[in-house]
């Protein structure tokens, strides 16, 4: 959804609004649909560690079955051998034997295939334990997926809803208006793109004087992000082309070898809290307080590169804008 690809107004279009209150009504709304779709990333990355977890057991599931069938198979062959030999009392076979000694012998073996039957028995027991036992495991996982499919489809439907929201107020600005938020978008684009060019300069100049004080992995995280500058935004995407505000960070660092959580609150608690005062290239900014379901990446002289919402996608913009200022939770280190 771009600012300048809006359509014309309905004929009750409110007249006279103050653009930037328009404005700052849409990024509301579109950082709601935020909030909704780091919980839908959150999700997400629970669904797979369980998902992973579930292939494992039915794997397990899979072989334990395997292996009682082939308990329960040597069994049944022994009680068919029983059944056609006809399964006389030893009494009366002692008495009907040509050979006592010679039955004697067969009855010492018939005790010793009586406690292998035994001991297969047991055996049959225990598999069918142990694969009961999986079997719910299986039934757990197989909920526990069900129920994040859900929170994701929940969490999906609040994003929609919130960006109809957005978009209705957009279509509802006379054509003037609509002219100067275009105009907005259009020069907040120009900017970002002359930040984003400085910033590579300046990073390679102190790079070339070693006077950057970054780590090598931070530098690597900082280019990448910065190369992604024009990008689209896309809920619940890390690239290559397109990127929600975790998934740049995410995929920034990846690149430098480090893995994080596709989910800001997850990327705050993973990363190392220090003031705004001490914040260098590569750390990462959070928003929204206690809710945290915003992320940029700082690159230096007040600066941040962000997928900052749907209209603006990757951007630079500054550290101290009003309203992001506002809405500052702090600074996080990644470890390196």
């Amino acid at each position: 959804m771009m600012l300048g690809c809006i359509a014309a107004p309905p004929a009750g279009a409110v007249p006279g609004r103050d653009i930037n209150q328009v404005r700052n009504q849409v990024r509301d709304l579109e950082a709601k649909a935020e909030a909704a779709t780091e919980k839908y990333n959150e999700a997400a990355g629970q669904l797979a560690d369980v998902q992973a977890t579930l292939v494992t057991l039915k794997a397990r599931q899979a072989s334990q079955r395997a292996a009682l069938d082939q308990i329960t198979g040597r069994i049944n062959d022994v009680a068919r051998a029983a059944y056609t030999s006809g399964g006389l009392d030893n009494g009366l076979q002692l008495l009907l034997a040509e050979d006592p000694n010679q039955f004697l012998q067969q009855s010492s073996t018939l005790q010793r295939v009586a406690a292998s039957q035994a001991a297969a028995l047991r055996r049959i027991q225990t598999a069918r334990l142990r694969l009961t036992q999986t079997q719910a495991a299986v039934s757990d996982k197989e909920q526990i997926v069900q129920g994040y499919r859900n929170s994701m489809a929940t969490a999906k439907r609040e994003a929609d809803s919130q960006l109809s929201a957005a978009r209705a107020i957009l279509a509802s600005l006379m054509k003037s208006e609509r002219q100067r938020l275009a105009a907005l978008a259009a020069a907040e684009r120009r900017a970002s793109a002359t930040a984003a060019s400085h910033a590579r300069t300046q990073l390679l100049s102190q790079l070339g004087r070693n006077a950057s004080g970054m780590s090598p992995r931070a530098v690597a995280a900082v280019r990448y992000a910065l190369s992604q500058v024009g990008d689209r935004y896309v809920a619940a995407t890390a690239g290559p082309s397109a990127f929600d505000c975790s998934g740049l960070t995410l995929a920034a660092w990846r690149v430098a070898g480090i893995s994080l959580p596709h989910y800001s609150f997850s990327q705050f608690s993973k990363t190392h809290r220090i003031p705004l005062s001490q914040a260098r290239p590569g750390d990462l900014l959070f928003y929204f307080k206690y809710g945290t379901h915003h992320v940029s990446m700082y690159i230096g002289n007040g600066k941040m590169v962000h997928a900052a919402n749907p209209s603006s996608g990757v951007i630079v913009t500054s550290v101290y804008d009003p309203w992001y200022s506002r809405r500052f939770s702090g600074v996080g280190r990644v470890g390196s």
